[in-house]
């Protein structure tokens, strides 16, 4: 029998988000016995009764609260005593002390995920994983580099980015009327770089009058960016869509010219993408990208094959970047069949396989 995959996570499915669709997916491909420790969601009963492995649960209030991660600590032993896993998969470092609980029955292997400004954020705890997991991973060289630079104890560490299912096939998606830029994000951070575009649009339009920018997702900023487009005098060249579901943000990447996400990080790491797994999924739509030459997009992003990579702090050089894909249909084209063929190292059976070999290895070595 293949090795018991114990996954302790804060947060799963029914919950959306990278960590989430990062788990659900190693989950789902591990081949071996699996289950999940997890905190609560709304609707995660449903959810959990219609899984393939148990995922069992535990109180989320305050939701991602101390007292809830208290709670998951405390149900990590019980739960190992019970399913005596081989290997304990921690996606959290607020939940190094659960993981360290988990491997105590059996003396199971550790692997700990990073996924970049946790890192900085809860340096204590990154530091207790550091020191005690048997393998880290992380999702981008510069996650690693963040790990590295708070614990330089660190012990072995390997560069394993999430991964995308392969893209949908849109039905009737046809080039649209307009340039169209896309911009999928959560509108909460503003190291997202909305306030950027805002400043580089009017000389976007200078160059291509008729450009249109979509923006899709919510947050508590949504409010604000509104406000923005209407005062700039910008309404008839954007979009806000508000949160869409699954299959609208597919037919968008479909039917979209150009992907525009200018993520910047801050100097503390605490903000900026730790990858960026959006820019994986436009470029497997066959969408070019602009985007930030920060963080962890330099890994999700190859500059000048799969998209154009700018300082995202300058509106200037977003501007041109836009410009010279949208007035370039040659150019355009040529980088969407690359995008594409970039985008095939982060499909799911590629990833799954690399954290399965590495997995296995781990405990094979540690055994």
């Amino acid at each position: 029998m293949n090795p018991r995959l114990q996954i302790v996570t804060p947060v799963f499915p029914p919950a959306v988000g990278g960590i989430e669709s990062l788990a659900l997916g190693l989950a789902d491909r591990w081949d071996g016995p699996v289950e999940i420790l997890a905190l609560e969601e709304p609707d995660s009963p449903e959810w959990d009764a219609a899984a393939a492995y148990p995922v069992h649960r535990v109180s989320n209030v305050p939701r991602g609260g101390r007292r809830a991660i208290a709670r998951l600590t405390r149900a990590a032993l019980p739960r190992a005593r019970r399913f005596r896993p081989d290997i304990v998969l921690n996606m959290h470092v607020r939940c190094g002390y659960a993981a360290a609980l988990a491997k105590l029955p059996t003396g199971a292997v550790w692997l700990q995920y990073y996924h970049a400004k946790e890192v900085p954020t809860w340096s204590r705890e990154t530091r207790l994983c550091a020191r005690r997991a048997d393998q880290g991973i992380a999702v981008s060289r510069y996650t690693a580099s963040l790990v590295r630079s708070v614990a330089p104890e660190a012990g072995p560490l390997t560069v394993i980015p999430p991964g995308i299912p392969e893209p949908a096939q849109v039905v009737g998606a046809t080039r649209p009327d307009r340039p169209t830029l896309l911009t999928v994000a959560r509108i909460n951070d503003p190291y997202k770089g909305h306030d950027v575009v805002l400043d580089a649009l009017p000389m976007i339009r200078e160059k291509v009058p008729g450009v249109r920018w979509i923006v899709a997702g919510a947050g508590n900023r949504l409010g604000w960016l509104s406000d923005q487009v209407r005062t700039r005098g910008l309404g008839a060249n954007v979009e806000l869509l508000g949160l869409v579901d699954d299959s609208e943000r597919d037919r968008l990447l479909a039917t979209s010219d150009v992907f525009l996400l200018p993520s910047r990080t801050s100097p503390d790491g605490r903000a900026g993408e730790g990858f960026g797994i959006v820019y994986a999924e436009a470029a497997a739509a066959g969408l070019p990208i602009v985007a930030g030459d920060h963080g962890g997009v330099v890994d999700a992003v190859r500059d000048q094959v799969s998209g154009l990579l700018v300082n995202p702090a300058d509106p200037r050089q977003v501007a041109d970047a836009v410009i010279a894909l949208l007035t370039d249909d040659a150019r355009r084209a040529r980088m969407s069949s690359a995008a594409q063929a970039w985008s095939e190292q982060f499909r799911w059976h590629r990833v799954a396989r690399a954290f399965q070999e590495l997995a296995l290895s781990t405990y094979e070595r540690k055994g």
